[in-house]
């Protein structure tokens, strides 16, 4: 018996490993040539057939496991890295090119599909994603004012599976210091930040203001969220039978004298988009300003302007530092020059930024060529009384000629005619005030030039001496004090006042002279892109379908509409088949985007299905 039994042994064994080796099939080269064709079509990159993440998507589908195949390659890093991040690029601009920078809109879509969300968010989300591990890491500034801290995407290649951090509430500046310093240079807050009072995922990123709310009056906004989120032009959106209460001030009724055209031509677009541009309607892509005019812009919202009281403290700010600043500084400067409290403070400060001595003495030198030197003047004065007595002598005697008082200015003349002080001083204030009014053409800047020539100065050196004596080039006092601010650490950025003070609505939103235009004082909006066979072209569902207040419930409205799944079902089928889903291939549209709502809008899966889906032809049946 148990020999026997040991005897069965080795017939067992081999029976067992045929049977394991019958379930794991190998894969053929027909499952290598469409793992290869999956891996490329989902990733969107080229490899090599020897890649070996290769072997176990082409044994996934030897094993009939298509779906998980699928699955595995949109874990991959290609996946995100390029496929996905191409999307979210390409749906950053109005071009949708791929050219662009990566950003914090690109950023917020990349980072829901990672991690699964429902892909709706990127229009309502409360949250955004920054990268990990780049260069000035802590300093807000390259996110809020400029998008230098996702460059390093691009530049370096980053792993967005890895370097994508979630991040709750999206924020707004209040303030800022203006420093060329870093943050990890300060031991102090470089930016004060509050939460946005009305997040709407990439809608409120600092790339959709820049894009869709800089200038204008907030309709660009309406048009690149219907292209780029519906896929639906705005001439496809327009109806000629929806109402135009809502057109604004700026819409010419009678372009070119004819009402007819504003019906035919105007009325159809607008009366869609106006009614949709409430949304956007207390936004703007706005400028910041440190008591003058910056290159420094980031998105702003009239009701986070007005709770924050930031018009008080920008005017606070000028009252207790830049005001009495000028008051102080400026008659400092212009009176000891390169001894002045403003040159010595400017010159410390670029010595610290890294300047050698010769570089910041020039710097300075060039602001001081531009402002008068008071003791200049008086030295020529005196020189002008002893060397010039004649002329002086005859603007005395002429004084009350018609040629002389155009050419000499009344005036200054009439300071030759004043009794009540002496000659001297007579002379002194006609010169001056001459100088003054006249500038290049005076008496005094003619002397000057003359008496440098006779001591063999160069013309250039006259050039410039010259212009400084009469101011020439001078920058306003705000282009003096600011630099003198920032070498002190006093240098503050506020977003400018372009908000109606009541309403928070932005000013720019009623521009135009039309008395009948519509008039916006809140952030609602209506939906006029309802009506007949709108309805169902748009497929408008939900509690935002009929309008609502502001781009969060703007974002919904659209989020909810069956056309954003359709969209979204086509840009992802473009990307992976390779092919466009043509305007015949309706149901296919309608399919897929259904398919995309099952999946609770898991564009990851979206991706996966469609990439076996038989429309795409990616992977045919018996394969």
């Amino acid at each position: 018996m148990n020999g026997n039994k040991l005897g069965l042994r080795p017939y067992l064994i081999v029976v067992s490993l045929a049977f394991a080796c019958v379930s794991a099939q190998a894969a053929s080269e027909t499952d290598m040539r469409n793992a290869k064709k999956l891996y490329e079509r989902l990733t969107g990159v080229k490899v090599n057939s020897s890649k070996p993440e290769l072997k176990k998507v082409a044994d996934l589908l030897a094993e009939g496991k298509k779906l998980e195949a699928a699955r595995y390659v949109t874990t991959l890093p290609d996946f995100l890295n390029v496929q996905v991040k191409n999307l979210a690029l390409r749906l950053s601009n109005k071009d949708e090119s791929v050219k662009v920078g990566f950003s914090d809109f690109a950023a917020l879509i990349v980072g829901v599909v990672r991690d699964n969300k429902d892909f709706r968010d990127i229009l309502t989300a409360d949250y955004f994603y920054e990268l990990n591990g780049v260069t000035n890491q802590d300093d807000l500034r390259t996110r809020h004012y400029n998008q230098s801290h996702f460059v390093p995407a691009e530049t370096t290649y980053m792993d967005l599976t890895k370097a994508l951090v979630h991040k709750p509430r999206q924020q707004m500046v209040v303030s800022s210091v203006d420093t060329p310093y870093n943050q990890k240079d300060k031991s102090y807050p470089l930016m004060t930040l509050a939460n946005n009072p009305e997040p709407a995922g990439v809608l409120s990123t600092r790339t959709f203001a820049e894009r869709a709310l800089g200038g204008g009056t907030n309709r660009r906004a309406v048009e690149f969220s219907l292209k780029q989120f519906l896929c639906v032009s705005m001439a496809e959106a327009a109806d000629s039978s929806a109402s135009d209460q809502y057109v604004g001030r700026d819409v010419e009724r009678f372009p070119a004298g004819d009402y007819n055209k504003y019906l035919t031509s105007c009325k159809s677009c607008h009366s869609v988009m106006d009614g949709m541009r409430g949304a956007f309607a207390k936004m703007d892509y706005a400028n910041f300003t440190n008591s003058g005019a910056t290159g420094v812009y980031s998105v702003m919202h009239g009701d986070f302007f007005k709770d924050n009281d930031i018009a008080a403290a920008y005017n606070k700010y000028l009252a207790d530092v830049v005001n009495p600043t000028t008051a102080s500084i400026i008659p400092d400067l212009e009176t000891n020059q390169e001894n002045s409290i403003w040159y010595k403070t400017r010159y410390d400060y670029l010595i610290m930024r890294g300047q050698t001595a010769v570089n910041a003495k020039n710097t300075l030198d060039a602001a001081l060529i531009q402002i008068r030197d008071p003791k200049i003047v008086t030295s020529l004065i005196a020189e002008y009384r002893v060397k010039k007595a004649a002329a002086l002598a005859d603007f005395r005697t002429n004084r009350n000629d018609a040629t002389y008082r155009t050419n000499y200015v009344k005036t200054c003349l009439d300071h030759l005619g004043n009794t009540a002080i002496t000659a001297e001083v007579q002379e002194q204030r006609f010169l001056q005030c001459n100088l003054d009014s006249k500038k290049d053409m005076s008496v005094l800047y003619a002397y000057y030039g003359e008496s440098m020539a006779a001591k063999g100065v160069s013309q250039a050196d006259i050039d410039k001496l010259q212009g400084k004596l009469v101011n020439r080039n001078r920058q306003t006092n705000n282009n003096y004090i600011r630099p003198y601010l920032e070498a002190k650490e006093q240098l503050k950025l506020y977003p400018r006042n372009v908000f109606d003070s009541d309403t928070g609505v932005a000013t720019k939103m009623n521009k135009g002279s039309y008395a009948y235009g519509f008039v916006v004082k809140s952030d609602s909006f209506v939906n006029n892109a309802t009506l007949g066979s709108k309805a169902t072209f748009f497929g408008w569902r939900g509690p935002n379908k009929d309008g609502g207040n502001g781009p969060k419930d703007f974002g919904r409205m659209l989020a909810d509409s069956r056309r954003f799944s359709q969209c979204m079902a086509k840009r992802v089928y473009e990307g992976v088949c390779m092919k466009k889903l043509e305007s015949t291939q309706y149901t296919t549209l309608v399919r897929l985007g259904d398919r995309f709502e099952a999946l609770n809008y898991n564009l990851k899966g979206l991706y996966q299905e469609i990439a076996l889906d038989p429309v795409c032809g990616l992977i045919k049946d018996g394969e």
